[in-house]
């Protein structure tokens, strides 16, 4: 229901600001792309920092991905209006260790040790994104504007765990997972053209709702782990930033445009629920609170326009 509402505030926005047909449009359409690198909101959760008890991460590294996906605009003397879908051509990848003393349920099994352990991780994760951008135009170089952003990410991950206070003990685990974020955003863009050359820059703020959810399964004490998962799910409240900068060229005679910039989303999160395992008994309640996700990366696109 929550992800219903929230794309349906999407949709209203767009619908309620949307500019009335002009009797000279001009439409856009074509193909754009993103070499990205995501540091995402939940992180912290997934490699065991969550923890009240110990937990510190020892080194990550973060992989970027490709995204590419269709665009399409409507533009006047007065109002530009356009569309861009990505689709995670390759996913982010992300790799870490990490020290971690919990306490969960499972620990009372006999065979579980009261130990902390070391924590080697990887998650792959696929992202969706969305956006709905509308400038009014104000003067020759500034516009106002308006609009809203979606993304989604799924994936999956394993771990590995090494008790080494506990002779050659170790555990095996692997994770589902899914984040989404959805809001409208307003801002000022800045552009001069000269000579079919075109630089841009916008500077915007933005308000998300989103939800973090988490499974995780593991092989041991006795299977009971992996037949009855951790669970974790969060709703949240995001404020940030969208900017992007960069530079069109409008090729006249055969109506195309191509263009390269560069990206920027920053969003710091604040806990609005947090629905942590019951089976995890030091998991630390509103620890998305204070956390950033950060997605940035250069751009690029093809089109025509006519």
């Amino acid at each position: 229901m929550k992800k219903i509402m929230f794309a349906a505030l999407a949709v209203c926005l767009f619908i309620t600001v949307a500019p009335a047909p002009s009797r000279a449009v001009e439409i856009g359409f074509g193909i754009n792309g993103m070499y990205d690198i995501w540091l995402p909101a939940f992180k912290k959760l997934h490699t065991g920092e969550t923890c009240g008890l110990i937990g510190k991460e020892i080194k990550s590294d973060d992989d970027g991905s490709l995204m590419l996906g269709p665009e399409l605009g409507f533009y006047t003397e007065e109002w530009k209006v356009n569309f861009a879908v990505h689709f995670g051509v390759t996913r982010n990848a992300l790799s870490y260790s990490s020290l971690v003393w919990d306490i969960t349920v499972w620990h009372f099994i006999p065979g579980l040790p009261f130990n902390p352990y070391i924590a080697i991780g990887d998650e792959d994760t696929r992202r969706y994104d969305a956006d709905i951008k509308i400038a009014k135009r104000l003067n020759n170089y500034f516009n106002l504007n308006f609009g809203a952003r979606f993304n989604y990410g799924t994936g999956e991950g394993s771990q590995f765990r090494l008790y080494p206070l506990a002779g050659p003990w170790l555990n095996l685990g692997g994770d589902e997972y899914h984040f989404w974020q959805v809001g409208p955003e307003v801002g000022i863009g800045f552009n001069y053209t000269v000579k079919g050359f075109t630089v841009f820059l916008d500077v915007n703020g933005l308000i998300n709702g989103g939800n973090n959810y988490l499974e995780r399964r593991l092989i041991r004490p006795g299977l009971w782990p992996f037949l009855i998962p951790f669970e974790y799910e969060t709703d949240l409240l995001g404020f940030g930033f969208d900017t992007d900068i960069g530079v069109n060229y409008y090729i006249e005679p055969a109506h195309m445009l191509i263009g390269i910039g560069f990206r920027w989303v920053g969003v710091v999160c604040a806990s609005l629920s947090d629905d942590g395992s019951v089976l995890d008994l030091t998991h630390d309640d509103g620890w998305i609170s204070g956390e950033w996700d950060h997605f940035y990366g250069f751009t690029f696109n093809v089109g025509f326009r006519f």
